[in-house]
């Protein structure tokens, strides 16, 4: 039975756990989104409140979006889920709408975290909806589950970031690690602090803003921090088809708004998988 991390020998989390209301280490685990959404569902839901966290160094059967399968080496890679319990200081849960931000939270915070272990000139991106870069490869994913709890709904936010992969470990080219960017200090436990000290605060704000994040400047921040805006993009949605154009902002639902490249249209995307055109047309 995998064990809490204040009683854990296997992993010594000092800088992480003061950060969750509940801090599990798993040694191994198929997902933790998967194991938290199921401990989120049971009789036990109350003893995983705000903010409680499961991680692990070896996860072996980790999910992507549209049920794409996520994996790396294990001891590699940090996978770290986390509960939301969407509800204001008052008391009052947020709006259904408002918890779509989640994910690009996540990444926002991912990518502070990301920033603060590499060298100066080295920073992290997010990549609109679910991914963080570094230059334009692919470092960390993020994976949002709505899950109806007996306390009321929560939301697990999932993310998965490449830690230690050597150039041959990484799973496909355009990926890359914290230690092939040359990451001052790429310990489970500082990636995994760094990033709950982010989260927790800009979650922090959301919830007191009540889901406000044009008027808690969380929109502007998850803006300036998006490699996606002003790039070339095609965008292609789960129903097949595509658009392209440019990338101009996000709406206040967190839509990609896109300046459509054939007309002077623009146009609001909730969902789909982007490609940076530059990127591939000439490597910028």
């Amino acid at each position: 039975m995998p064990r809490e991390t204040r009683h854990n020998v296997h992993m010594d989390l000092p800088l992480s756990t003061p950060h969750a209301s509940r801090l599990l280490w798993m040694p191994e685990v198929g997902s933790t989104n998967s194991q938290l959404v199921q401990y989120l569902s049971g009789d036990e839901s109350h003893a995983w409140p705000h903010l409680s966290v499961i991680a692990t160094d070896n996860q072996t059967r980790g999910k992507g979006r549209l049920g794409r399968d996520w994996t790396a080496p294990a001891g590699a890679s940090l996978a770290i889920s986390v509960a939301i319990r969407p509800v204001t200081p008052s008391g009052r849960p947020l709006k259904p709408e408002a918890l779509g931000w989640l994910g690009l939270l996540a990444g926002l915070a991912m990518a502070r975290a990301c920033t603060a272990v590499l060298p100066a000139e080295g920073s992290a991106k997010v990549k609109w909806p679910n991914d963080v870069l570094i230059g334009q490869r692919k470092v960390c994913g993020v994976l949002s589950e709505l899950v109806m709890t007996p306390q009321g709904p929560a939301v697990v936010v999932g993310a998965g970031v490449n830690v230690s992969l050597a150039e041959h470990q990484l799973p496909v080219p355009t990926a890359t690690s914290l230690a092939l960017e040359g990451s001052d200090d790429h310990s489970v436990d500082a990636i995994l602090a760094a990033y709950l000290v982010h989260f927790s605060r800009i979650v922090g704000v959301f919830l007191a803003a009540e889901g406000d994040v044009v008027g808690s400047g969380l929109r502007d921040a998850v803006q300036e921090s998006c490699d996606t805006i002003g790039r070339s993009v095609r965008v292609e949605m789960p129903a097949g088809d595509s658009v392209v154009g440019t990338a101009v902002g996000i709406a206040d639902s967190g839509a990609i708004v896109i300046n459509l490249a054939d007309s002077a249209e623009t146009v609001e995307v909730a969902a789909g998988d982007v490609t940076h055109l530059r990127v591939i047309m000439d490597g910028a």
